[in-house]
């Protein structure tokens, strides 16, 4: 290697990953921070085995579905007794009013 030549090693990467404690003390400080570090241990004594992952549920109908809310329903509950229920009018969609100010 000649003596001209100088090695340059790049910057080392200074960025810190955000953490749930690191954000709560930013937006509500030092309290917040204890808060969220104190939440953060509990969930992680409370969790005492992994998460179950449930399976997707198929079900296999012989019929199409009947639209209840169009159709109403009728229900054979045995060999003399049935139950019917008609479909009900629509509602309108509620809202809430505007306030202007006070």
């Amino acid at each position: 290697m000649e003596p001209d030549e100088t090695i340059i090693e790049p910057a080392p990467d200074l960025t810190i990953e955000p953490t749930p404690v690191a954000t709560a003390r930013r937006h509500y400080g030092v309290g917040g921070a204890m808060l969220a570090g104190g939440m953060l241990g509990l969930e992680k004594a409370l969790e005492l085995r992994p998460a179950k992952e449930d399976a997707p549920i198929i079900v296999a109908s012989p019929t199409d579905p009947i639209d209840i809310d169009d159709d109403g329903i009728d229900v054979d509950i045995d060999d003399e007794t049935w139950a019917y229920a008609p479909p009900q009018p629509r509602s309108k969609p509620h809202h809430n009013p505007l306030r202007g100010r006070r």
